[in-house]
């Protein structure tokens, strides 16, 4: 069943106590989760640690599983309800299905999670829901309410969560089967082509598939269509998708996001966005979504479903934010397993894609000019699957994250990121070429697209427009252009990064 709510969520709010708790067993002092249901067996009742009392709800969400735990309560038709519960660890979900959610990117201590919600004219039952997000560790939940007037009947016992809407970085928690390899044909003006790289510079922003202002990541601004006409309007015309979930065994599933409302574009929507003038490139990885790269039959799974997404969505290219999983095997001449499959992921992706379907990349510093400290490990891990894909002419650009870290020149320099004096150093190391045990990576300056976070708080090392103009104007247009960190982020800020670029690059 299904349910159309009137929402508000936010974090850490006072509540009005109308009525009794309506949850049983809300602090889990009974030494058990009955009648809380947990997802995959991972919920489980611990002493420490706790909010209050002795009790606390732990959920050990895993690669594939975000350890989603659930109670049935009985709720009045057309009433007001209030939910809250105190939370702690990383990317900690508080929600009802079928309606509102909340939720925290990272909690070291608890912290309260509040949001209302109203029934609808006939509805009698609301499922609320806690759970965690894939791989990032154990959460904890404790105290949890629903305030507001108990209903007359008396709730099943909670049945095994099914997906329900919660933001996140990306959809679901419980996704849905892997698309078809054969997906049905799409309607009239849901089909359009494949875009070439832009002939022209470029500002590539990453658009967020959930809703930054109702988690309060970055309000007032949150998830926005990708057919916004604000997008394009403040200079954006590369957009990086993100992001998909991949699961345990290389399943990617493109689907809607878990913030109510949150949804990714359909097929003709893409067009409509690709018509009015953006690339559109999926962008597979992130800080919270890796892939197992010791493994090539999770990178087969990975190609196997991935490609019918590119295809039907209508991307025009795949970018490559894989930040956690690569490393390098010491020599760099020789492949470690990681990058051998990350490879053979690349190869097998773009082999089934139209000849002018494009790649970029977007690894952290570390990965490629911090080789000019040490290869091995992450340091460097980047730099040979660079080399191939420029040197065979198939990456469009190389988008390196000049932030979250150090900024290497060619000669094991270090500056700090948000400086003009780093940006410069490691965007000339690049197109002069970085040697590293005597194979020599080159990036020229039309193929670096370098990443700076769009406003205060997107990210380490934030660089004031005046910074971000000096730091442009070092290369005098020679780059290609700007990524930035994110769309929605310069967007809840009045789009000062997007306007200043424009402005930059004379568009």
């Amino acid at each position: 069943m299904s349910f159309l709510l009137a929402i508000a969520g936010v974090l850490v709010t006072q509540t009005t106590a109308s009525a009794a708790n309506l949850l049983v067993n809300p602090g889990f002092e009974t030494g058990s989760l009955s009648p809380w249901s947990c997802t995959g067996g991972l919920g489980s009742v611990v002493s420490s640690p706790v909010r209050s009392g002795t009790k606390a709800l732990s959920g050990a969400a895993s690669s594939s599983d975000t350890a989603q735990c659930s109670q049935t309560v009985a709720v009045r038709p057309s009433t007001s309800y209030t939910v809250s519960a105190w939370v702690r660890g990383a990317y900690v979900y508080l929600g009802v299905t079928g309606g509102p959610s909340t939720w925290t990117p990272s909690a070291a201590a608890y912290t309260q999670l509040t949001l209302s919600f109203t029934t609808t004219s006939s509805q009698t039952t609301a499922v609320v829901y806690l759970h965690g997000w894939y791989a990032q560790g154990t959460y904890y939940a404790d105290d949890v309410n629903v305030d507001g007037p108990g209903g007359t009947t008396s709730p099943s016992p909670s049945p095994s969560p099914s997906p329900s809407p919660s933001p996140s970085p990306s959809p679901s928690p419980s996704p849905s089967p892997s698309p078809s390899p054969s997906p049905s044909v799409t309607p009239t003006g849901s089909t359009c082509a494949v875009k070439s790289r832009p002939a022209g510079k470029v500002l590539q922003g990453y658009w967020e598939n959930w809703d930054g202002a109702s988690n309060g990541v970055h309000p007032p601004l949150g998830w926005i269509p990708i057919t916004d006409s604000r997008i394009k309007a403040h200079g954006y015309n590369v957009i990086n998708a993100a992001f998909p979930v991949i699961r345990s065994d290389g399943t990617v599933l493109w689907e809607d996001g878990m913030d109510a409302g949150v949804k990714v574009a359909t097929p003709a929507e893409m067009c409509q966005a690709k018509a009015a003038g953006a690339t559109i490139l999926m962008s597979i990885g992130g800080a919270a979504a890796g892939v197992d790269l010791g493994s090539s039959a999770v990178a087969d799974r990975f190609v196997a479903t991935i490609v019918p997404i590119l295809k039907k969505y209508n991307f025009d290219g795949i970018d490559i934010d894989i930040e956690t999983g690569l490393t390098g095997s010491g020599s760099i001449t020789t492949l470690s397993a990681s990058q051998a499959n990350l490879i053979r992921i690349i190869d097998g992706v773009l082999a089934q894609m139209p000849a002018n379907f494009g790649l970029t990349m977007a690894p952290e510093t570390a990965y490629v000019t911090g080789a000019s400290v040490t290869y091995g490990s992450i340091w460097g891990a980047y730099l040979p699957i660079i080399k191939k894909y420029v040197d065979n002419g198939r990456l469009w650009w190389l988008n390196m994250q000049y932030y979250n870290g150090s900024m290497y020149g060619c000669s094991g320099d270090s500056y700090s990121a948000g400086t003009v004096q780093g940006f410069t150093a490691q965007t000339t190391c690049l197109n002069n070429g970085l040697t590293v045990q005597g194979t020599t990576i080159r990036v020229p300056y039309d193929k670096q697209v370098p990443g700076l976070p769009a406003q205060a708080g997107a990210g380490g090392g934030y660089m004031a427009p005046s910074l971000v103009s000096q730091s442009w104007n070092a290369f005098n247009g020679g780059l290609k252009g700007l990524m930035t960190w994110s769309v929605n982020w310069d967007g809840s800020k009045g789009w000062t990064f997007g306007d200043n670029v424009r402005a930059l690059q004379g568009r």
